[in-house]
């Protein structure tokens, strides 16, 4: 992402401030110490925010998912079938290629008031790549993302957040 939205010479410095030697693979997993490493590290050299960050690789990485993962999108016309499907298919999928794979949990809950809840639960705290992703996910199926309502449910922790997505377009 680095390297695709700014620089080669970012990406370098990231990788030399974060003492990472950037080899990375689609196919391995890589210790959480490394990711916030360099997410500090470009926050560092940006100015901008590690959480404005995680968003920013959310929104990026979806278009990778795409790219790399075509048949986790057939079938589904809209965004919340796609979302209702996280952890039946993607995520169980996930977990078949990478036996150590840590993916969060989400559960999609029905319709109320016109809105509808997508909750992420994950020790990690990664809330804001998710957001990233999810809004991604939503622009992806032509749904409007920009009035997603955020909930915070583990006290400030980051661990269980509630996205309210409204339900009419």
């Amino acid at each position: 992402m680095i390297e695709s939205k700014h620089s080669f010479d970012l990406a370098d410095a990231v990788l030399a401030q974060a003492g990472s030697d950037g080899a990375f693979t689609s196919v391995g997993t890589y210790p959480d110490a490394e990711f916030v490493e360099l997410l500090s590290a470009l926050s560092a050299q940006t100015g901008r925010s590690e959480g404005d960050l995680q968003y920013d690789f959310g929104k990026h990485l979806f278009g990778r998912f795409q790219a790399g993962f075509p048949a986790f999108f057939e079938h589904h016309t809209d965004a919340f079938s796609f979302l209702g499907g996280l952890e039946t298919r993607v995520h169980t999928e996930v977990r078949k290629l990478y036996a150590s794979a840590r993916t969060p949990y989400f559960e999609l809950f029905p319709a109320e008031n016109g809105v509808r809840i997508l909750e992420y639960r994950s020790d990690r705290a990664l809330w804001r790549f998710a957001h990233g992703l999810l809004e991604a996910t939503l622009e992806h199926f032509g749904r409007p993302s920009d009035r997603i309502g955020v909930e915070d449910m583990s006290g400030g922790a980051g661990t269980t957040v509630r996205f309210h997505i409204p339900v009419e377009p």
